[in-house]
């Protein structure tokens, strides 16, 4: 594999995993504490309202080790 930049065939390819974690907000907890006044059926709905939203995107980059040049490798 060559660098498309400079030429160089000193190229590691890394595999690169980003991870995005998204909390609930505040109206989420409002509403939990509503719910845990009102009722007692909360057994199952706590997990729903507490529960982070995860979603991970995973892509392999090569970088030139000369020019520290990266790009998506398919």
């Amino acid at each position: 594999m060559k660098c498309p930049k400079c030429g160089s065939e000193k190229v590691v390819t890394q595999i690169v995993t980003k991870v995005d974690l998204k909390h609930r907000g505040c109206i989420g907890w409002c509403i939990w504490i509503a719910l845990s006044i009102c009722t007692f059926g909360l057994i199952l709905i706590i997990p729903l309202l507490t529960n982070s939203k995860v979603k991970t995107n995973t892509v392999t980059k090569a970088v030139c080790q000369e020019c520290g040049h990266s790009w998506k490798v398919k």
